[in-house]
C-alpha cells in the first residue's frame, strides 16, 4: 500500500455564534470521528485542493509501523486560545 500525504482546502459552512469552536466541531466529526452525526451549526461543504492540481499537492510518505489511527505525536491544541495584545 502506498501512503500520501495530501493538502487540501476545506470550506466550512457555520452559522452559530462561536465560529471557531463551530469549525473544529465539524472538522473533528467529519475527519477525527467520520461515523459522529456532524454538529447542526457546521459542516464541510466542499474541499480544493491545495497546491495547481491534485499531482502538485501530494506527497508520498512513510507511516511508522507503531502508528495507531486516532494517536497522535503532537501535543492537544490548548481549549482556550490566548488573546493578542492590541498593537
Amino acid at each position: 500500500m502506498s501512503t500520501f500525504l495530501v493538502a487540501i482546502h476545506l470550506i466550512v459552512d457555520t452559522n452559530g455564534p462561536n465560529p471557531r469552536a463551530e469549525i473544529i466541531a465539524a472538522l473533528e466529526a467529519q475527519l477525527d470521528q467520520p461515523a459522529a452525526p456532524v454538529p447542526a451549526t457546521g459542516g464541510i461543504l466542499d474541499w480544493a485542493v491545495a497546491g495547481e492540481d491534485l499531482a502538485a499537492s501530494m506527497a508520498p510518505v512513510t507511516i511508522p509501523s507503531d502508528y495507531r489511527p486516532g494517536t497522535t505525536q503532537f501535543p492537544r491544541w490548548p481549549r482556550v486560545v490566548p488573546k493578542r495584545a492590541a498593537s
